[in-house]
């Protein structure tokens, strides 16, 4: 009887015929088994190789025949890769794919393309040949991308047939075309919404939507986010409804996932406001612009969202443009809407600032002036007419009614301003002169500091009282808004007075430290103290509290000595006996006493002595205790 053992033996001596014989008539027996069938399969695949290499391709039909009909072990991958690379040379250009595939394992995917897409013009690729294909149309075109010369039209020709093949999805190759597509469209070489449609937002794998994290903590986005926020730009800017509705539930998907991408709003905001859709557009502009109420894209953006149904108050938000910083040559569009609107009321002087200042923009730039300018500096009132100098008021006066509109919703928030700082530029950027303002909350104030411009001319000291709107984001960091002036009896109002006591003197630092608790504590420098202080005293501190690389922390606003009577948590008295240890004085409830009171007051050992402790941090042992200050005399 043969045994499936003597077909591997034949195998092995190089006799692929006679296996074949004795595998047939294996096969052929009333029981046969996943090895009897492994022998078979193996004779197959050698006969197939052979007569491949040898160019004799009559009996191939018949050997792929065979080798489709046998039910396979699915978890032999050896085997199962050895039938997919067999049956792949049973196809008419059997050849040329081997050849294809040694080329491709020596990294000349130029050369694998090239024949592949012969066997796939020719109508011979089945779904694991357009795989292969797929690959070397990838990593040729990324070998393309990484010259100095790119060859574009090549890396597009490589896109353009990848997207026509029939290919599993998704997959990580098909995730891998899209990245160098999100590359391409990130430099403005390729249309993402265009290309997008063909490979289908449906694809993307949920590693697809995981955004990278650097070593140096950095976050970058994620490739789904990449290629969304991308293609809802142009289909923003599309004049295809088809296209715009095509986009909202992948830039809805998108924004669901990251919600702090404020342009993933924005585009969603462009987008519905081109399909007509205002009051849902306005729901997203007034987020994008809450998040960018510096910039005066936002605030434009806001005014084109409400000015259908509310003219007047998107000329609000087109003044509040331009209080924002942002050079001429952006503002244009802005400032002629503004302009226009002058002329209606004929106010020529403010109108032909503006008019003046796109001019003399569009000429630095070499830009075409607007027929809509040209025209207006052809009439007679701009001849006749001294422009203003500047209509920075006119632009605030009008812009409260665009601030409304945004945070009429807010509630105001008591607040002081405190000092100036400077933060230094980077990478050749200029230093911003920036205020620190303290909010009031329900205990300890709240520090955040705003662009010191934000005030304009007001003058306006450290401690005076003010009040803001604004709003924590989901990173708990306050988005600033609006700041006016308020009336308050005294300087920093909002900061409650905190009774502490004094527990360090230190001459050498030239600071002593104070407690209020042990979640309330800190150093204040001798310079800052309005009188002497001693270990042991009353003091009144009011504080706010920001966040360092340190974590939270507290910033002494103002400081004064006090009368009244700290509990017993932070002063307390004691009457107990000392035991002395190398010039230190210990008590049996643990205070306690520094050898230089120990010394001062001349204790001895077992002295039964009466005295004020005060609490203290212990960095040894990062434990709080006790200390002496004062010894009464006995």
């Amino acid at each position: 009887m043969i045994t499936n053992k003597e077909v591997f033996a034949k195998r092995k001596e190089g006799a692929i015929d006679e296996a074949y014989k004795l595998a047939l008539e294996l096969m052929a027996a009333p029981q046969v088994d996943d090895w009897d069938r492994k022998a078979f399969g193996w004779c197959l695949i050698d006969l197939i190789k052979r007569d491949v290499k040898h160019g004799s391709t009559e009996n191939l039909p018949h050997y792929r025949m065979q080798l489709e009909s046998i039910e396979f072990d699915p978890s032999d991958d050896v085997l199962t890769k050895g039938i997919r690379n067999a049956l792949s040379l049973c196809n008419p250009f059997g050849k040329q794919i081997s050849e294809a595939k040694a080329l491709s394992k020596n990294g000349r995917h130029a050369e694998a393309a090239t024949i592949y897409r012969k066997v796939w013009a020719n109508g011979a690729a089945d779904q694991e040949i357009q795989t292969s294909f797929g690959w070397e149309l990838y990593k040729q075109a990324k070998e393309l991308m990484a010259g100095e010369n790119v060859n574009l039209g090549a890396v597009k020709r490589n896109l353009s047939d990848y997207l026509k093949l029939d290919l599993d999805k998704p997959s990580v190759l098909h995730s891998c075309v899209l990245q160098l597509a999100a590359k391409l469209a990130g430099q403005d070489k390729l249309g993402m919404l265009a290309f997008s449609r063909q490979w289908n937002f449906k694809y993307l794998r949920p590693d697809d939507f995981e955004r990278y994290r650097a070593e140096d903590g950095k976050e970058y986005p994620s490739l789904a986010e990449k290629v969304i926020q991308h293609a809802g730009k142009e289909a923003a800017a599309s004049e295809h409804a088809e296209e715009q509705a095509y986009m909202l539930p992948f830039i809805d998907l998108a924004i669901e996932r990251f919600q702090d991408n404020v342009f993933l709003k924005l585009n969603k905001a462009k987008v519905l406001l081109a399909l007509g859709r205002h009051d849902e557009a306005l729901a997203f502009g007034i987020a994008v612009t809450k998040a960018k109420s510096n910039d005066y894209w936002a605030w434009g953006l806001l005014g084109e969202i409400v000015s259908q149904k509310d003219p007047e108050a998107a000329y609000a938000c087109y003044c509040k443009a331009l209080t924002c910083p942002a050079e001429v040559k952006f503002t244009g569009k802005i400032r002629l809407k503004i302009a226009q609107r002058m002329l209606e009321v004929n106010d020529y002087a403010a109108a032909k600032h503006e008019v003046e200042a796109i001019l003399q923009s569009k000429e630095q730039e070499g830009h075409k002036v607007p027929e809509s300018i040209a025209e207006m500096a052809a009439q007679a009132w701009f001849t006749e007419t001294q422009a203003k100098t500047s209509n920075r008021d006119y632009y605030r006066a009008h812009a409260a009614a665009a601030e409304a509109l945004l945070f009429d919703d807010l509630p105001w928030i008591d607040a002081n301003v405190g000092d100036t700082f400077v933060v230094p530029g980077k990478d050749g950027k200029k230093d911003k002169t920036k205020r620190r303002v303290f909010l009031r909350t329900s205990s300890i104030p709240t520090e955040i500091s705003i662009p010191d411009a934000k005030l304009g001319r007001m003058k306006l000291a450290a401690g005076d009282a003010v009040r803001v709107k604004g709003e924590f984001d989901e990173d708990q960091r306050f988005n600033f808004f609006v700041l006016e002036s308020r009336h308050a009896e005294t300087p920093w109002d909002i900061a409650p007075e905190l009774l502490g006591v004094v527990n360090q003197v230190n001459e050498d630092k030239q600071a002593i430290r104070y407690i209020v608790s042990r979640e309330i504590n800190g150093e204040i420098p001798m310079s800052a103290l309005p009188c002497a202080f001693a270990e042991g005293d009353a003091i009144e501190v009011q504080l706010v509290r920001y966040v360092s690389k340190r974590g939270p922390q507290h910033r002494v606003l103002a400081v004064k000595a006090s009368e009244k009577v700290p509990g017993d948590l932070l002063r307390k008295d004691f009457t107990e006996p000392v035991r002395v240890s190398n010039g230190m004085g210990f008590t049996p409830s643990e205070i306690f006493i520094p050898p230089p009171l120990v010394e001062r007051c001349e204790i001895e050992d077992g002295q039964q002595v009466s005295g004020t402790a005060v609490q203290v941090y212990n960095k040894k042992r990062e434990s709080w205790g006790w200390k002496a200050v004062s010894i009464q005399p006995s």
